[in-house]
């Protein structure tokens, strides 16, 4: 037979409270008369009340705790959204308003959207405001941490000053919300942000009406509960494990709605750690630092988990301006389901949140089992009731964002903003509520009965003995209530009877075997005897403790699988959020970008080319590779400093310096396909070349640039005099290269980006050698030579000849060079020339009546020109054929 839980004895009877102090109880002595007793003294009045330095110190520490904590978790999300705000800031152009934004100003902002403040901008011109804004985002981790701080600091000082919950305990709640508020709203105030240009002005602070109000609620909030369970759970040492302790003891509705808060809270943040990872992972290519989600995730974790219970719930999401028809997101809602692609997310949502309420339900059977008091139809209002206030009240204050402007540019429109959970969810809630009540009397003893295999899970949820209450008055003694708390006669009782069954499984928690109707005790057959009916027994005594439940020990197979899946749960959380964090930071188009100007910083060009290949043809790759790379004057403090969507690409903007000068430079990114299989492999479409062009003079035929000797097929754009190149941002040096004929200077190119800038061109000068003039002089020399064996009178491409009437009367010429004309070489166009005038002596023979007769004569040599050009030590000269006018 199952074994039947049965009340314990009742406890012995008090004794009797001793007579009051200064009127101690003397026996009687037979034969001795007994004094008369004294006559009543008048009661002394009663001080009123007064604030002790002991509960000043209380609420003092409660609202410093408070108030640091919060802080603390104000910087936590401040430094690690430090980055992707600043990128937000930039790709939004909003750089030059914000420029003077510090640290101070962003933890003043922190702290005030934080605790789901109002940030305030005001904006206007010579001193008169034009516009005025305000908004504000769901509560935070930052609000969360100000309420465990107040409740740390209050329930640490009151048990210490001996505070008692009413009224001390309300009266220093308040005042904690009060100093806290005030202190928060100094804070925002001193930290507010100004930023004044001409006579325009713009000023942001958190210092306004609601960052006071919401910072007073928390706090308050805060120091009643640590009050509340310093005064209910005396017997623990801090206000973790007493509010632990307290909702393990607490009976009734209220453990109906914490167990239910609790269940709800875990799957719903599990819930919004997943969206998270979607969205970052799906989103980062639609707008800006979307990828980085996780940055904000103290700010966007709590809103999400509270937004996923109400859609996941039959709720709604209302999105858009206040007072105007708004967009749902819900289970059923026609406005964004055409464009959603994850509708079976919602409904996955709500299924889970089923399963939470059915877990929720089943607790509370268990639960009643024990506890059958509360088991009555009577009390099954009371958790709808608390969970429709609560939704009624918490939208607009923990779960909203709401923005909004007034006064722009002079107008008196004004325009809001939100995006809330739909108010008449608070009907949906309680009916939930309900629905948990009715199925934990109704099908829930059924279910536990049929599945006893559930039934470890659902021992938590049984009401724990010794259910500690101390005012700190040492005339109350402790009171110990039981377990299962007698009902009283004429209570009806439907809570179905069921039965655990125990055998083979030893040290098994069992369950009642059946459970009769209130204050009456089960009959218990006696063996051969017939069963009479059954005799009410007397109600058990509040103090008796009822046996306790021992817990059924979980199998070694069971523990294997729940390890398993905790274990595959943990990877595949763990896995998404570095698939994220990859993906926003390692795989990103920011990281490519970076990789690129990194490798175009450190001069290894080549490397650059294989990020992005330069659109050029493989002649023009020349000063494009990693020997063209300057030895100094590279690019330097290269970084990325925002990046914005463009579509299916993005546009990446990234800076260096150059020549003590800060260059930015936008590159287009574009997907080419994936990555280590799961990553989007992002490439650079234009590559950050720029162009230098090199005026030269037309007698080199090749250049050396940064020590690599280019010459016009390396050229993008090439004429006689000018070459244009494609090179990489940094500092070139060009020259003529190294030739015995020609000496130059290395003149500087500044290769910016800018093609235009007169910094990317440069003139080549160069100077002849006297190994260039003598070479040219000899061939000069040369030429005369050969014309001065000429026998003609006028020489073929020579610089002299002389003219005779008749060619037929003169022979034998011969001609005489005793002097060479000096060459003038000019290598800005490659010519060179020699000088006029030189004397040539010549003789010949004239026919006359008497023969021919010797004759001499002289004659001016006329300029000599030609051209030359010059490759390395190779020296090309060409004669001009003006020798012959």
């Amino acid at each position: 037979m199952p074994a039947i839980p049965q009340p314990a004895p009742a406890p012995q009877a008090a004794p009797a409270m001793p007579a009051a102090p200064g009127a101690p109880t003397v026996p009687p002595v037979p034969g001795i008369p007994m004094a008369a007793a004294p006559a009543p003294q008048p009661a002394t009045p009663k001080a009123p009340m007064q604030i002790t330095p002991q509960q000043l110190a209380a609420f003092g520490t409660s609202a410093g705790i408070g108030i640091g904590a919060a802080i603390v978790m104000a910087l936590f999300g401040m430094l690690i959204s430090w980055g992707v705000l600043q990128n937000l800031i930039d790709s939004n152009d909003l750089s030059e308003p914000l420029t003077n934004l510090n640290f101070f100003h962003r933890l003043g902002a922190y702290l005030a959207l934080g605790v789901s403040g109002a940030l305030g901008l005001k904006g206007g011109v010579n001193g008169d405001v034009m516009g005025s804004g305000s908004s504000y985002v769901p509560l935070s981790w930052i609000g969360y941490a100000l309420i465990v701080g107040c409740a740390f600091g209050a329930f640490m000082m009151a048990r210490k000053a001996a505070i008692r919950f009413r009224w001390a305990g309300v009266v220093s709640s308040f005042a904690v919300g009060v100093v806290s508020g005030l202190v928060v709203l100094l804070l925002t105030a001193i930290m507010r942000y100004s930023y004044t240009e001409d006579s325009n002005f713009i000023t942001v602070s958190g210092a306004t009406f609601r960052t006071f109000a919401m910072v007073f609620i928390l706090a308050t909030i805060g120091a009643l509960i640590g009050y509340f369970l310093a005064d209910t759970t005396a017997d623990e040492s801090n206000v973790f494990t007493a509010a632990w302790t307290w909702a393990h003891r607490v009976r009734g509705f209220r453990r109906t709605v914490v167990e239910s808060a609790a269940c709800y809270v875990v799957v719903s943040t599990v819930v919004a750690l997943i969206v998270m990872i979607i969205a970052s992972s799906k989103m980062s290519g639609l707008e800006p630092g979307a990828g980085a989600l996780w940055a904000f995730l103290p700010v966007v974790l709590p809103a999400l988990s509270s937004w996923s219970v109400v859609i996941g719930s039959f709720g709604a999401i209302e999105i858009g301006p206040s007072g105007a028809s708004p967009i749902s997101i819900s289970l059923f809602s026609s406005d964004v389901m055409e464009t959603f692609d994850y509708t079976w997310a919602l409904w996955l949502m709500f299924v889970l949140y089923l399963l939470c309420g059915f877990y929720v339900a089943l607790r509370a059977a268990a639960r009643n089992a024990y506890d059958p008091y509360y088991a009555a139809w009577r009390f099954c209002w009371q958790a709808p009731v608390f969970w429709l206030a609560f939704w009624l009240i918490t939208p607009y204050l923990f779960m909203a964002v709401q923005g909004g402007v007034s006064g722009i540019a002079g107008s008196t429109t004004n325009m809001s903003y939100q995006i809330v959970p739909a108010l008449w969810f608070c009907l949906i809630a309680a009916l939930w509520s309900f629905i948990i009540e009715a199925v934990a009397r109704l099908l829930g003893p059924t279910v536990i009965q049929s599945l006893s295999g559930i039934w470890p899970i659902l021992a938590g949820g049984t009401v724990r003995q010794g259910l500690h209450s101390t005012r700190h008055d040492p005339n109350v003694a402790i009171v110990a209530e039981s377990v299962t708390m007698a009902t009283p006669a004429g209570v009806s009782n439907t809570t179905a009877a069921f039965a655990m069954p125990a055998s083979g499984v030893p040290g098994a928690a069992q369950a009642p075997a059946a459970m009769p109707a209130p204050g009456v005790a089960p009959a218990m057959p006696t063996s051969g005897a017939p069963t009479g009916p059954a005799v009410p027994s007397a109600m058990p005594a509040v103090g008796a403790p009822a046996t306790t439940a021992t817990r059924k020990p979980m199998s070694p197979q069971t523990k294997m699988w729940l390890i398993i899946g905790g274990v595959v749960v943990g990877l595949v959380i763990v896995l998404s959020i570095v698939f994220s964090v990859l993906n926003s930071s390692t795989f990103s188009a920011s990281a490519t970008a970076k990789q690129y100007i990194a490798a175009i910083e450190s001069g290894d060009f080549d490397r650059a080319n294989s990020i992005a290949k330069p659109q050029v043809k493989n002649d023009q790759m020349k000063l494009l590779t990693s020997n063209a790379a300057p030895k100094s004057g590279r690019i330097s403090n290269a970084q990325v400093i925002k990046e914005k969507a463009n579509g299916n690409s993005k546009i990446v903007t990234v800076s260096y310096t150059l020549d003590g000068k800060e260059v930015s430079h936008d590159l287009k990114m574009i997907k080419r396909g994936s990555k280590a299989v799961f990553f989007t492999d992002w490439g650079v479409a234009e590559p950050m070349t720029t162009t230098i062009v090199v005026t030269k003079p037309e007698a080199i035929s090749a250049i050396a640039v940064n020590g690599v000797e280019v010459t016009e097929k390396n050229a993008k754009n090439a004429s006689d005099d000018a070459w244009a190149f494609t090179v990489y941002p940094g500092t070139y040096g060009v020259s003529a290269g190294k030739s015995k004929y020609l000496s130059s200077k290395t003149t500087e190119i500044i290769a910016n980006g800018d093609d235009s800038s007169s910094d990317a061109r440069a003139t080549l000068s160069v100077e002849a050698t006297d190994a260039l003039t003598d070479a040219i002089q000899q061939k000069v020399d040369e030429k005369l030579d050969e014309c001065e064996k000429s026998t003609d009178l006028d020489p073929k491409g020579c610089p002299f000849s002389v003219y005779a009437y008749n060619e037929k009367n003169v022979r034998n010429f011969t001609w005489s060079i005793s002097d060479y004309p000096d060459v003038q070489v000019d290598t800005d166009y490659g010519t060179f020339s020699t000088d006029y005038g030189v004397e040539v002596k010549y003789t010949y023979e004239e026919k006359d009546s008497d023969g021919w007769e010797p004759e001499d004569g002289s004659t001016s040599m006329n300029q000599m020109t030609g051209t030359f050009s010059v490759d390395g030590d190779k020296l090309t000269i060409e004669l001009g054929d003006d020798g012959d006018d």
